[in-house]
C-alpha cells in the first residue's frame, strides 16, 4: 500500500499562472453546480471538517504550536470559522454578493493572499490538500445523493481552485480518497487540546444552527476519526440548556457569510 507522501507526489502541481482562458468549456456548468451545492449545504460540512481536523494528531499539534491564537479561545475559533466561511463563499459564489467564483481575478488574488498567510505560519502543504478534500467530501455528504457527473464537475472546480491557491490537488477522486484514508489511519488521535477544541466547535455549531446531536455530527467524520472521537463525544457535547442558549445567542452574535441562492454567472474576460 502506498504511503500518503507517495500518493501526494502524484497530485497535479499548483498553477504557475492562471487566467480565464484556462477555465475550460465546462466551467459555467461547474460554477453553477458548485454555487448551488454550497448554498444548499449550510454549515454542517464546515463544523464537521473543523472537528475532523482537530482529531488528526500532527494537524492540530502543528497549528496549536505554529499559530497558538487561532483556536485558543471560543471567540478565536468563531473568528477563524467566519473568516474561512467568507473566503469559501467568495470562491464558490455562494455569499451575500455574486463574485463569479474563480473566474474573478479578485477572487484568485484573495486565494494567493490566504496561501501566503499559511506559508508564514509554516502549515505543511499536504495538510492543506487534505483539508480541502475533507471539506469537499462533507459538502457532498450533506447534499447527497449526487450523480457521478455532479461529483465530477464539483471536483473539477475545486481542483482548479486549490491549484490556483498554490496547493497540489487532483481530479482523480480515487487518488484523493486513498491519500485521505492513509492520513486518517496514521494520524487519528485524541491529543491534549482536542477536548477543549471539540467543546468550542460544537458550541459554535449550535450557534449557527448545526445540531451537535450524534445523527448530525458523527456522519461528517471519516470512519477512522469517528472511531477515536466516539468515546469522547458524550463528554464534549453541549448540554441541553447550553444548546438552547447557544441557539438564542447565535442569532444575536454570530455573523454568517452565506447569501440567498441565485444564478452564478462567470466573470467575462
Amino acid at each position: 500500500m502506498s504511503t500518503h507522501p507517495e500518493l501526494f507526489a502524484r497530485f497535479d502541481p499548483p498553477y504557475a499562472g492562471f487566467d480565464n482562458s484556462m477555465l475550460g468549456s465546462e466551467f459555467p456548468a461547474e460554477l453553477d453546480l458548485v454555487s448551488r451545492l454550497w448554498f444548499r449545504c449550510g454549515y454542517r460540512p464546515g463544523i464537521g471538517a473543523y472537528l475532523n481536523f482537530f482529531l488528526l494528531r500532527d494537524f492540530i499539534t502543528t497549528h496549536d504550536t505554529n499559530y497558538p491564537p487561532r483556536f485558543k479561545t471560543f471567540k478565536a475559533m468563531a473568528t477563524s470559522f467566519y473568516m474561512t466561511d467568507l473566503f469559501i463563499r467568495d470562491v464558490t459564489d455562494s455569499g451575500a454578493k455574486p463574485t463569479g467564483g474563480i473566474s474573478s481575478a479578485k477572487v484568485r488574488d484573495m486565494l494567493h493572499q490566504i496561501q501566503q498567510r499559511h506559508q508564514k505560519v509554516k502549515i505543511p502543504i499536504w495538510m492543506q490538500t487534505y483539508f480541502g478534500f475533507s471539506l469537499l467530501e462533507n459538502v457532498e455528504k450533506q447534499c447527497a445523493p449526487l450523480t457521478a457527473d455532479e461529483q465530477r464537475l464539483h471536483l473539477a472546480y475545486m481542483s482548479k481552485t486549490y491549484r490556483i491557491m498554490g496547493i497540489p490537488f487532483s481530479e482523480k477522486r480515487e487518488l484523493l480518497e486513498q491519500f485521505s484514508r492513509a492520513i486518517e489511519e496514521e494520524q487519528a488521535a485524541i491529543t491534549e487540546n482536542v477536548p477543549r477544541h471539540s467543546i468550542n466547535i460544537l458550541r459554535l455549531g449550535e450557534m449557527i444552527d448545526v445540531s451537535s446531536g450524534p445523527e448530525s455530527i458523527l456522519p461528517m467524520l471519516p470512519p477512522r476519526t469517528k472511531s477515536v472521537f466516539e468515546p469522547l463525544y458524550p463528554q464534549v457535547r453541549p448540554g441541553w440548556l447550553r444548546r438552547k442558549w447557544a441557539r438564542i445567542l447565535g442569532k444575536l452574535l454570530i455573523p454568517k457569510a452565506v447569501g440567498a441562492p441565485r444564478k452564478a454567472v462567470p466573470v467575462q474576460g
